[in-house]
């Protein structure tokens, strides 16, 4: 059985074990000396990440994208916003250079689809950050919950490279807000270091951890994750696989030996007859009783 270290330990950085948030993604992407001109926020909400990256770069360009149902996106109206389907961008093809989604992809109804978007609209060498949830109770229409591995498939899949993947808030800290009401207290948990990350934190000190394994850790329980993803140089959009001669094949032969065995099984041909019937009346537009 592989261990997380082994399916993501390649993208968990040594530097540092701190908890982060996309906040701080965002922050640290726009001081590096290649900070790009245009960022493009995914989910955006009322806005509130304009001020996250303006913070450390005034001059960049901030446009937000949200689904045309987000009734917080629709009364922005002092930033470019952009309404949109939930699945295909309205914007060309290589065009972004960096994308960012806090807490999003959790809602997102197509994952996969939404992120074959993101690979399609990234220039080049693009860089898509962010957060999204593991370890996290439902909240306001939440559909999935991503494990470490399982966002790093998904990626890959869209022709992207994970580089690095940082614990967020932990798990157990989340379901306790969530059991609790959301108190006032709770909201260091995200500023901060939040209980069980501080205990994983001491643990690390005494018995001499390496950064890399206490962040290794974290993402084992965290409630979110932090991420950072590129878009290759030579990406190409992938094709949709044919079914091959021998899948059809043993596609053949599976239904041969269904239909033989249900044959065998007594009253079973008359339901199936049953079954075809209504089928055939729904495909048709008629209707049976």
């Amino acid at each position: 059985m592989s261990s997380l270290w082994k399916l993501v330990g390649d993208v968990i950085p040594d530097d540092h074990s701190r908890q982060v948030s996309a906040y701080d993604l965002a922050r640290h992407e726009m001081e590096r000396p290649d900070a790009p001109a245009t960022v493009l926020d995914l989910g955006c909400g009322d806005a509130a990440s304009a001020r996250v990256f303006r913070g450390v770069r005034p001059d960049v360009r901030w446009v937000g994208l949200d689904i045309a149902e987000n009734a917080a996106a629709r009364a922005v109206t002092s930033e470019e916003v952009v309404l949109y389907d939930g699945v295909t961008f309205p914007m060309a093809t290589g065009s972004i250079p960096l994308i960012y989604s806090r807490q999003v992809f959790e809602h997102v109804r197509y994952p996969e689809r939404v992120l074959a978007e993101i690979a399609r609209v990234l220039t080049p060498g693009g860089i898509f950050i962010g957060s999204t949830s593991h370890l996290e109770p439902y909240h306001e229409y939440s559909l999935w919950n991503y494990t470490p591995y399982g966002f790093r498939v998904l990626v890959e899949a869209a022709g992207l490279e994970l580089l690095e993947i940082r614990p967020g808030p932990d798990g157990p800290a989340l379901i306790t807000r969530a059991f609790e009401g959301r108190l006032p207290e709770h909201g260091g948990w995200f500023t901060g270091e939040s209980p069980l990350n501080a205990e994983i934190d001491a643990w690390g000190r005494e018995t001499g951890r390496r950064p890399a394994l206490v962040n290794l850790r974290k993402l084992e329980f965290c409630g979110h994750f932090g991420f950072r993803v590129r878009k290759p140089s030579d990406w190409r959009p992938s094709v949709p696989q044919r079914e091959s001669w021998w899948q059809r094949l043993l596609g053949a032969r599976l239904e041969r030996r269904v239909r033989e065995a249900v044959k065998r099984i007594p009253g079973a041909r008359p339901a199936v007859a049953a079954v075809r019937r209504r089928t055939a009346g729904h495909v048709h537009g008629s209707r049976h009783p």
